[in-house]
């Protein structure tokens, strides 16, 4: 094995880089229509309401795949799954081009939704694979700068594009872009034994187990309460996306758009930085410190009136979201056995999913009855909240361990 580092194990072998490009294909792919796509339904017919089920279909259809895609992914070919899944996405894009009523677009939403959960899924398993476990909170940081990337640039570039060639075009050229991921997962070749190794013991197990869809195939239960707070960092964000503009109309804060662009901007550097640290700290600590931090962007922004202020919670939502995620990402992967990586993967990305379907739910009936302020603040008491359960739970796993030691210590010096 090449030596590489502090940890002496190479990080971005040539696997490794090809599962950030693919990732990063991907995801500009969907990010360069994402927000284009409710106009485009209204474009073919469609109200404002079905427009908005069209948007929605594609998250609660990645959020039914992803158990699929956990169970799949812990019994057959990572890299089938992931090129079969891709293909699929791929293949949607230009069914939107052909679509001539809701129909016929709900139909490819939903099938890219599917498609795109099974993907991602697949996609994290073989990153837990080619990564040595050393560093993986290091390789999950800055295997997600992609998809940081494609946010920054992808809504912008679909738009500018879509005003120049229109739709039609647009999910073409978005075709060959995730084509491109296609064609990567074409040679992508990896060694199990350069990352984290999945043992044959644990894939007997795998087989074994793939038998029955229990309840433990489906959900890696060790790994909920990191799903659950993953899905308080996916809510904030739904909560902000949908409702950060509106609250600018409605106190006279110009140019408020750019929290999202200070925000991606140094979302990019604290996953480099933080990827390093989730290595060598505990994940109570950095992902306790990010809900407080979190929650302090929160409590901002419900008092916000100036553009500083936002671009201070911007800031703050970054280093939160940056350190959690990454963090919650890597314990999810480790408190599992090796054959069940994909199941644990699909479960932090269900948490996920939830918390971006139930923060705009949430928050637009906190806004309609309250205002925006209370709605804020709502957001920050659920996660100091969680902040405090999350603290409950870690220390309890920790005296539980301790205990667990101790019996195991006391029963070898017996014998």
């Amino acid at each position: 094995m090449k030596k590489n580092g502090k940890c002496g194990v190479k990080l971005f072998t040539r696997a490794y880089i090809f599962l950030i490009l693919i990732s990063l294909m991907t995801a500009m792919s969907y990010s360069m229509i994402s927000t284009l796509i409710t106009n485009y339904a209204v474009e073919l017919g469609g109200t404002l309401a079905m427009a908005g089920t069209i948007a929605g279909i594609f998250s609660m259809a990645a959020l039914f795949s992803r158990p699929v895609g956990g169970v799949v992914c812990d019994t057959l070919d990572k890299k089938k799954i992931c090129m079969a899944a891709t293909i699929v996405f791929t293949l949607s894009f230009p069914g939107y081009a052909l679509s001539r009523n809701m129909a016929a677009l709900l139909f490819f939403r939903m099938l890219q939704g599917f498609a795109f959960g099974i993907s991602g899924t697949a996609n994290m398993a073989l990153v837990a694979e080619v990564v040595p476990k050393k560093r993986l909170g290091e390789g999950l940081g800055y295997f997600g700068l992609g998809q940081v990337v494609s946010q920054v640039i992808g809504p912008i570039a679909g738009v500018a594009m879509k005003e120049r060639l229109g739709f039609e075009k647009l999910f073409y050229f978005v075709t060959g872009i995730s084509a491109i991921a296609v064609f990567l997962l074409l040679l992508f070749r990896y060694n199990k034994q350069t990352g984290s190794g999945i043992s044959e013991e644990a894939e007997r197990k795998s087989g074994k187990m793939a038998d029955a869809l229990t309840l433990r195939r489906l959900v890696a239960v060790e790994c909920l309460v990191y799903a659950l707070t993953a899905g308080m960092f996916s809510m904030a964000n739904g909560v902000t996306s949908s409702f950060l503009v509106l609250l600018g109309e409605e106190r006279g804060i110009a140019n408020i758009a750019l929290f999202f662009t200070v925000n991606a901007v140094c979302l990019f550097f604290i996953r480099i930085l933080m990827g390093k640290i989730a290595d060598r700290a505990s994940v109570l600590w950095i992902v306790g410190i990010s809900l407080a931090v979190s929650l302090l962007s929160m409590t901002l922004l419900a008092k916000a009136f100036v553009l500083k202020a936002v671009l201070l919670a911007a800031l703050f939502k970054a280093i939160g979201q940056g350190g959690g995620q990454i963090s919650l990402q890597s314990a999810c992967i480790k408190a599992v056995d090796e054959s069940r990586v994909g199941v644990a993967s699909s479960t932090y990305y269900i948490g996920a999913d939830i918390g971006n379907a139930l923060g705009p739910a949430i928050g637009g009936w906190i806004s309609g009855l309250w205002g925006y302020e209370v709605m804020f603040h709502a957001v920050a008491a659920l996660m100091g909240m969680m902040l405090v359960f999350f603290w409950c739970y870690e220390r309890r796993m920790k005296r539980m361990e301790g205990m667990r030691r101790t019996e195991g210590e006391n029963g070898s010096s017996q014998v």
